[in-house]
């Protein structure tokens, strides 16, 4: 699928079944629409951030809301330009695309693979006003020094939050950064900094939910949603037979697994509740401790992975990238302030962490490579 078939009606007004697979995927995206040939649907693939593999599936009028909602908080118009970087079997391509037909906007796909130099040529060429990104990509704009173009008036950055120093290091070479956070089941984008706070210094949260949310926080702190723009259900293949899961409950509330903080129409992301584990009794955030490492690091990339441990319940085992510094020295000193049920096992270094095509860590392929050694 190209980008100039969702800046059609047809698409739009069809009641035929699309399924937007990964290259990987591919095979298993043909027979699902085989399976539900005449079904009225869009469906994307997602691993989640816990690695595990499943299809999600949108009605169009879903899909249109979340666009709406965007070109609001956004304010775009006909008037401006945007440039694709991203895949269209993600919901973050995808979602430019449907917000570009939405406005009646001209919209044009980033040619090629990820290639940052050639990514600003581009955006100053076509003279883009607006555009989407992933943290890596943000990187690899800061690590070659790249200007932004004078044309572009905001980039949104999506699928995991950002450094915040990274993120500053990019308005500096003025690129106007918004951090969002959204998910595959909302179709995009769930809050986004506002485009009014681009002259204050870049910030991953709080962040404004967008118009067309509703938006609580359950018992277990994770966030709790509703809203068009939600997905029908989740299918997953089992043992050969494609079986339909819906996840909302009968008053459309969508609990996900995000641990949030509201207050107000702003939201405060805190991290995942599948990376919180018991040790020895006690529950344990992965998550911050990996971002503790993390800053003590200061360059490279690390991920602490949970492998089970029969008498422990688990163990933490830092996993990090060749070049990313005294990773024993600064565990050795972050264990030192850790209770010892947290503390972290001796690194593990590897050449490159696994990563999707968005740049997110594979957790899957990570944790397979591991035990596999």
């Amino acid at each position: 699928m190209e980008a100039s078939d969702l800046r059609e009606s047809a698409f739009w007004e069809s009641d035929d079944c699309r399924v937007l697979a990964p290259p990987h995927l591919e095979q298993e995206g043909v027979e699902l629409g085989r399976k539900l040939a005449g079904e009225e649907a869009v469906i994307f693939a997602t691993s989640g951030s816990c690695g595990l593999p499943k299809w999600v599936l949108f009605r169009r009028a879903a899909l249109l809301s979340s666009a709406e909602a965007v070109n609001r908080h956004l304010q775009v118009t006909s008037d401006d330009r945007l440039l694709v970087p991203l895949p269209l079997y993600h919901v973050g391509g995808f979602g430019m695309a449907a917000r570009g037909y939405i406005a009646g906007c001209a919209l044009r796909r980033f040619p090629g693979s990820w290639h940052a130099p050639r990514f600003a040529e581009e955006l100053e060429k076509h003279e883009c006003t607006l555009t989407s990104l992933v943290p890596t990509q943000v990187h690899d704009l800061v690590a070659c020094e790249l200007k932004a173009p004078s044309s572009l008036r905001a980039v949104v950055v999506g699928g995991s939050g950002m450094d915040e120093r990274e993120g500053q290091a990019a308005r500096d070479l003025g690129w106007p950064l918004l951090q969002s956070y959204g998910m595959t089941e909302a179709a995009s984008q769930v809050a986004t900094d506002l485009p009014g706070n681009l002259s204050q210094d870049f910030r991953v949260a709080p962040l404004s939910i967008l118009l067309g949310w509703e938006c609580r926080v359950g018992e277990n702190g994770c966030l709790q949603l509703r809203g068009k723009a939600l997905f029908e259900c989740y299918l997953r293949w089992e043992n050969g037979q494609m079986c339909r899961n819906e996840e909302k409950d009968g008053d459309g509330w969508f609990a996900s697994s995000d641990l949030v903080e509201l207050r107000g129409t702003e939201l405060t992301m805190h991290g995942r509740a599948d990376r919180r584990v018991k040790i020895l009794g006690e529950l344990v955030d992965v998550q911050a401790l990996e971002g503790e490492l993390r800053v003590l690091l200061e360059k490279g990339e690390v991920h602490v992975l949970p492998l089970p441990d029969d008498r422990r319940g688990w163990r933490l085992l830092p996993v990090v990238e060749q070049g990313s510094g005294e990773a024993a020295q600064f565990i050795r000193m972050l264990n030192q302030r850790m209770p010892g049920f947290a503390r972290l096992e001796p690194a593990r270094v590897v050449e490159r962490l696994p990563r999707t095509d968005l740049g997110k860590i594979d957790v899957a392929v990570l944790r397979e490579e591991i035990e596999a050694r």
